[in-house]
């Protein structure tokens, strides 16, 4: 069927469920085409309660409609796991250790082949910064539209060789994601480092398909807690040593003896990215059983429709 002709679907009396899943690790395509169908749909259920049908048969379309809306979350679900499924290139000890060195894989399928001539240190240093563009896009957004301010002009900042001033904003846009990853609720005065098991909970509640994609997010929120805990929002005072990972309270309070540079501004896109890739996971996740819940609620209604008749 032809999901993206307008026309033809609205001209339709009922809601068709979604059945071209090519069950690729690549679901781009369904997940477009879904939320295609989904939008279409909306008016579809529009055009149909002003039609004379039954009310089993109005709710009977609400069903199917929910549980395309249902499938679409998994499918995003599906495709994030699905990318970093067959991506890891490195075993789980060395996304520790880079961790203790600052950087923070988001994803496993990062290839840097072509830097092998280089120490791990400046390998990844090169490959963020060719790959800039691609890895830390402008297109991403948050809902906070301060926090989104903040990491468009970090980026700006970035590419114009501005690293100190790149590093500080990024700061409070990775205290905002945190925020979100631990589902912050606003009633006390929020600090980083006593969010930590909140992250790890809201991870570890995830619904997916893989477990070795749980294993590999729940890494990555220990290893960015651990990375924050002990270094990036570490206590700092200007008679210790200058750490080779950047410190916030170092950099904000004026105590640094070192540039910024461009190493300590990736290694702050990593977490971002980080931190942004889980919450948008934690999202979906959080959508997906909110609808699981109102087909529940729709399928009582049909019973007991069901029953009266």
């Amino acid at each position: 069927m032809d999901f993206f002709s307008v026309e033809r679907r609205l001209f339709m009396n009922k809601i068709e469920p979604y059945s071209a899943i090519t069950y690729t690790m690549d679901l781009s395509k369904n997940i477009l085409e879904l939320r295609e169908k989904i939008a279409i749909d909306e008016k579809v259920l529009a055009g149909l309660k002003k039609d004379n049908i039954s009310e089993k048969e109005y709710y009977s379309n609400i069903y199917i409609h929910y549980q395309n809306k249902h499938l679409y979350y998994v499918l995003i679900l599906r495709h994030e796991f699905g990318k970093n499924l067959f991506g890891n290139i490195f075993s789980k000890s060395y996304y520790d250790v880079l961790s203790q060195k600052g950087w923070i894989m988001f994803r496993q399928d990062f290839r840097v082949s072509g830097y092998s001539n280089k120490d791990s240190e400046q390998l990844y240093v090169d490959f963020f910064h060719e790959y800039f563009h691609t890895y830390f896009p402008s297109s991403i957004s948050f809902d906070s539209k301060i926090a989104n301010a903040y990491y468009q002009q970090c980026r700006v900042a970035y590419v114009n060789d501005a690293y100190y001033i790149c590093a500080q904003g990024l700061f409070p846009v990775i205290e905002y994601l945190h925020k979100l990853v631990g589902k912050f609720d606003g009633e006390s005065i929020f600090r980083i480092k006593e969010n930590f098991d909140k992250t790890k909970e809201q991870v570890e509640s995830i619904s997916q398909p893989f477990k070795t994609n749980i294993d590999f997010f729940v890494r990555m929120i220990d290893n960015v807690n651990l990375l924050i805990k002990e270094h990036i929002f570490s206590k700092s005072i200007e008679k210790d040593e200058e750490p080779s990972i950047i410190n916030r309270n170092r950099v904000s309070h004026g105590i640094f003896t070192r540039e910024i540079n461009k190493k300590d501004c990736l290694q702050l896109f990593c977490i971002v990215m980080a931190l942004k890739s889980l919450s948008d996971i934690i999202e979906t996740d959080n959508r997906r059983k909110q609808i699981l819940n109102e087909i529940k609620e729709i399928a009582k209604i049909i019973k007991e429709l069901n029953i009266k008749q």
